[in-house]
């Protein structure tokens, strides 16, 4: 089920001092490899996650392994735009820059459910969330894609559930700040990451001075799939 890897990080990845790069999901699956790489690299890495404890003991780890690693913690809840927009403000006051924007937090196949301000569960937590996040940090990457050598980057994680699972016939905006109950588990979960990839589309086409790319990771054992009992009655 698990595809081989074919990626060499420390071959492919290049030096990374005095970039900073944030990700969101970061204490754990992918987003926590993403951090142990990018900060072996010498990046200012920021992991962004709701659990503060799970995540300065991943942060704690990581510098055993990464004694010169730079790696501090932002408190960050998808699901609330007050907790994402409090994450924005901390970042815009501590940082002059910012380099790499990964949004890779996120849930997948949970029950019916809404976030802080109404939206259905997987659509606000894995594209609304992200999407007030990139717009409040868009002034700062903005303003480091004009420094001299700059390569400033929004990475957004997808899913090939984007294409097999959402919808052909898409949601009518009215079920956005419902629970969906007519939808499947994984209709919800295949509509917010459509969501993902049309807003890198627009953000694309909006900001070419950024690279803004969309990825499908492939199948790849983390913990997300811990949720995946849903699939049984969604």
């Amino acid at each position: 089920m698990w595809g081989s890897a074919t990626f060499d990080p420390d071959r492919e990845i290049p030096d990374l001092s005095g970039k900073t790069i944030l990700i969101t999901g970061g204490s754990s699956g992918l987003g926590l490899e993403s951090v142990r790489q990018l900060a072996r690299h010498g990046a200012n890495v920021i992991l962004a996650a709701r659990n503060k404890s799970k995540s300065l003991a991943v942060i704690e780890q990581l510098k055993t392994e990464h004694s010169h690693a730079h790696i501090s913690f932002l408190q960050l809840d998808l699901a609330s735009f007050a907790s994402v927009a409090a994450a924005a403000k901390t970042v815009l006051t501590e940082n002059d820059r910012m380099d790499v924007l990964m949004n890779n937090g996120g849930i997948m196949a949970v029950p019916e459910g809404l976030t802080v301000e109404g939206y259905e569960i997987h659509f606000g937590t894995n594209h609304m969330g992200h999407a007030l996040l990139t717009k409040l940090l868009m002034p700062l990457l903005l303003k480091t894609s004009d420094l001299p050598g700059a390569d400033v980057r929004i990475v957004n994680l997808t899913s090939i559930a984007q294409e097999q699972l959402a919808p052909t016939a898409g949601f009518l905006p009215s079920e956005a700040k419902t629970t969906m109950p007519n939808r499947g588990t994984w209709e919800r979960y295949g509509h917010s990451k459509l969501a993902n990839v049309l807003f890198t589309k627009a953000l694309s086409q909006r900001y070419p001075q950024l690279t803004c790319v969309a990825v499908h990771p492939g199948g790849v054992k983390t913990d997300l799939a811990d949720t995946v009992s849903a699939i049984r009655t969604g």
